[in-house]
């Protein structure tokens, strides 16, 4: 007897056959790989995630009998190493005969504002058109989920044979009645892996974890506690500025705390600054980094280059490179490279319309004496006259500008008057010097009526503290210093009968009255104190020098005695003011 054995190309197709048949009436379904054209794009795990949930829920809602869902490599075998699963619309359809797919769809995710957005589109192959769709969008991975959770099985649900959110199962015919009736005994043994509860932690905080390549929502961000199933459990952590951890933990035990030390990828860039002899030093310079604004002195900054800017009113603009490098501080000195701001100024002053000179100061150094030329900086303190009047001029970066200090106030017939509030004082010239001869009743703030009575104004003039007292002369008159005073003492004879010729005749108490012999006509206008309180009028005379030591300020004072006394008080007390002028 013969036996005939079948050939090698008829036992492929046999093979092919039974293939067939091991799946007849059942459709192909092939669900494509996720495509994201978004920007900034989520990464190959996170995709690859939500093509997977979309099978899962292919499979649980298709009837198995009825409905094959296609696998990934099965797809890209078919396909051809050539070919990428990434298709548009008649596209899809061309991939789907392509590898004799009933049913094809694909998810795409773009963006829509600062969301993802996700459309979904399953057509028959065949027929050429639309089963269903949806579109939905989320703030991150997990939201993208929960639209595929929503929306999938609606889809579905429109394919022939299919219900949303249920399978179909074919009617079958049992026979009446009850039998078969059977107990089962035994305990139940759960053969579930265990779970436990697992602190996370990086240092520094605030990394963004995943696990086993997933996000989870409950552990956005480093320090967080979650439940970890046991087992390896590959956890990867990012940080800006820090390298991406990536490591393998074993889950053994509750409570399992987790620590993850990052390690950081910046430089430092640190800038000093820097104030020449103090100018501007209330003004903080203003830095800027590849053009962006930066607020603090010292900046973590990626490695790579970049173009600093620093800028201030006072000083000359700088700018340079810095290098920055992993682990490393670069510091720049801006005192090194200081450079002030100048302009030129021309500075005159005149008294009754005549020129005169005067010491000019600059940043309170003597620079010169009217008529004044030269190039200081433009954020410079300017005075003039040994009272130190502050000019009140504006000076120009690299221009040059012209200004003339006129005294406003002038001596006329024996009497000075005031132009700030026109206000007339006697005035007497004793040697080379010009004094008023009534005590300052210009009503600055600072400044009081003894027991706060305006008659005692009138009488004695106001009583100021320290600080007013500097500044409360008209122009083209000062607080006098001590030197000052004691050239007025030793004209009139000395210090030790000075009170007795420059004291008014009358209007002292216990026969402390002078003889006015060179018409000073000094008063005993008392003192007042920060408190409120008020002493001494009509016994003693207080009255401010220009000069103080360390918190407390020189006076001068006269009493029922014919000498004059120099001693040292607290600022804030309020004691009389002579002008004397420029």
């Amino acid at each position: 007897m013969r036996t005939i054995f079948p050939s090698l190309p008829l036992l492929i197709l046999l093979f092919f056959a039974l293939v067939a048949n091991g799946q007849q009436g059942q459709e192909r379904i092939a669900i494509l790989n996720t495509v994201d054209d978004s920007r900034p794009e989520l990464d190959f795990t996170e995709l690859t995630y939500l093509t997977n949930r979309l099978r899962e829920i292919a499979v649980k809602m298709l009837p198995e009998n009825k409905y094959f869902v296609m696998t990934s490599q099965s797809i890209v075998e078919m396909l051809g190493p050539e070919r990428k699963e990434e298709c548009k619309n008649k596209c899809l359809l061309d991939m789907g005969k392509a590898i004799s797919a009933d049913y094809i769809g694909q998810a795409r995710l773009g963006r829509l504002g600062g969301n993802y957005a996700i459309s979904m589109e399953l057509y028959n192959v065949v027929r050429g058109n639309l089963i269903g769709s949806f579109t939905g969008n989320a703030k991150d991975v997990f939201g993208l989920v929960a639209v595929i959770n929503e929306n999938t099985p609606q889809m579905f649900g429109k394919m022939p044979g299919v219900s949303a959110g249920s399978k179909a199962a074919p009617s079958i015919p049992v026979a009446g009645g009850i039998s078969g009736v059977q107990s089962t005994g035994g305990d139940y043994e759960f053969e579930g892996g265990k779970s436990y509860l697992a602190s996370i932690a990086t240092e520094p905080e605030g990394a963004v974890v995943s696990f086993n390549g997933v996000p989870d929502s409950r552990c956005a961000k480093t320090p967080c506690k979650l439940v970890l199933g046991e087992g390896n459990v590959r956890i990867v952590a990012a940080l800006d500025q820090y390298e991406r951890a990536d490591t393998t933990v074993f889950i053994k035990q509750n409570n399992q705390s987790i620590s993850i030390r990052l390690k950081a990828n910046f430089g430092v860039l640190e800038i000093k600054p820097a104030y020449s002899d103090g100018i501007g030093k209330n003004e903080q310079w203003s830095l800027s980094i590849n053009d962006k604004v930066a607020s603090s002195w010292e900046n973590r900054l990626s490695p790579g280059k970049y173009k600093v800017e620093l800028s201030h009113r006072c000083y000359e603009a700088l700018s340079f490179d810095a290098g920055i490098n992993k682990d490393k501080h670069e510091v720049f000195d801006i005192a090194t490279y200081i450079k002030l701001k100048k302009g030129g100024l021309v500075l005159n002053a005149e008294r009754n319309g005549e020129p005169i000179s005067e010491p000019v100061f600059v940043n309170g150094k003597q620079a010169g004496e009217t008529p004044f030329s030269g190039s200081v900086p433009v954020c410079a303190d300017i005075e003039l006259g040994k009272s130190r009047e502050k000019v009140d001029v504006k000076l120009k970066h690299n221009e040059k500008v012209e200004h003339t200090v006129k005294s406003s106030g002038g001596v006329s017939g024996g009497y000075l008057t005031d132009s700030r509030d026109g206000k007339r004082y006697k005035v007497v010239t004793i040697g080379n010097q010009t004094w008023m001869a009534e005590n300052l009743n210009y009503n600055a703030s600072g400044s009081k009526c003894y027991d706060n009575k305006e008659s005692n104004c009138q009488k004695y003039g106001r009583l100021y503290d320290w600080n007013t007292a500097k500044t409360a002369c008209p122009k083209g008159w000062h607080l006098p210093t001590k030197d000052e005073y004691s050239k007025l003492d030793n004209f009139v004879g000395g210090g030790k009968t000075a009170g007795k010729f420059l004291k008014s005749a009358s209007g002292w108490i216990n026969n402390g009255n002078g003889n006015d012999k060179f018409g000073f006509s000094a008063l005993p206008g008392g003192f007042g104190s920060s408190g409120g309180s008020f002493d001494y009028v009509g016994g003693n005379g207080y009255w401010w020098s220009a000069e103080y030591y360390r918190f407390n300020a020189y006076y001068r004072n006269m009493g029922y005695h014919e000498y004059v006394h120099y001693a040292d008080a607290d600022k804030d007390r309020l004691y009389s003011v002579r002008c004397l002028q420029d």
